[in-house]
């Protein structure tokens, strides 16, 4: 019994930190789209008085450009403070899987290969299939990028039943027995306790400095959460890692 209440207690700092984490991040990203907005309104502007032969024109498209790459990454700060707006409807994860391995970013082929397990006659989920879908793709790019001389990730699903302590719901009491599984494992270094502690802060990543913001796994987090669902994370250093989705099957 006190073994179990330490563990218990152990879990809830983790909690709040993401919770504070999650507010901080909804509060920057409404302040970075207000900036952003008036950058916007006032290059369109100018592209709009500008000469049809204004060299100028061009330097204001690379502007919009940038404005809209710096509101993605605004999105995912959304994300993972649960604030992203969904669009909710009764929807088939196996499906989902599918459509995400078809992306052309996560194209089989060369030494990167992608192995699907899925259980079929799945229950269906009340899921925002387009942001469930970049949930898998971000996995599996992740996947991709701790294999960088190559190798096989996995993607498997599977109906499973959790009661009591094994629910991780943030509402637990919505969320009934019955769950969709959803696990991408790849082969590659692993990650540190270190790591593992802080592998859903925005901004924190363990590849190399200019492969990306540090922004898929906290969005992961975040739209995961907005599902009352969570992810478990499996991984020790040279050992690879899993990460294990679970998301409440539709009543």
């Amino acid at each position: 019994m006190n073994e179990q209440t330490e563990k218990k207690k152990a879990f809830l700092p983790e909690k709040k930190k993401m919770e504070a984490l999650g507010r901080l991040s909804c509060k920057v990203a409404h302040d970075f789209n207000n900036i952003l907005g008036a950058i916007e309104g006032y290059a369109t502007l100018a592209l709009n008085a500008a000469r049809a032969d204004d060299p100028v024109r061009e330097d204001l498209r690379e502007i919009r450009g940038a404005v809209a790459k710096a509101a993605a990454l605004g999105k995912q700060l959304m994300a993972f403070g649960g604030r992203q707006m969904m669009r909710k409807a009764p929807c088939e994860v196996n499906g989902l899987i599918e459509k995400a391995l078809k992306r052309e970013e996560l194209a089989a082929g060369g030494t990167f290969k992608v192995e699907a397990r899925l259980e079929p006659g799945l229950p269906g989920i009340i899921a925002d299939a387009a942001q469930l879908e970049q949930v898998l793709a971000n996995l599996l790019l992740n996947a991709k990028e701790a294999m960088p001389g190559g190798g096989t990730a996995s993607v498997a699903s599977a109906a499973v039943r959790l009661e009591g302590g094994a629910v991780n719901s943030p509402k637990p009491e919505e969320a009934g027995t019955l769950f969709v599984k959803l696990s991408v494992a790849d082969s590659g270094s692993g990650l540190s306790p270190e790591d593992l502690e802080h592998l859903f802060e925005p901004l924190f990543t363990v590849v190399k400095k200019g492969a990306g913001a540090g922004l898929g796994l906290a969005a992961v987090y975040g739209v995961v959460k907005q599902h009352n669902g969570w992810v478990e994370v499996k991984s020790e250093p040279g050992r690879g890692s899993e990460f294990v989705l679970f998301l409440p099957a539709a009543n």
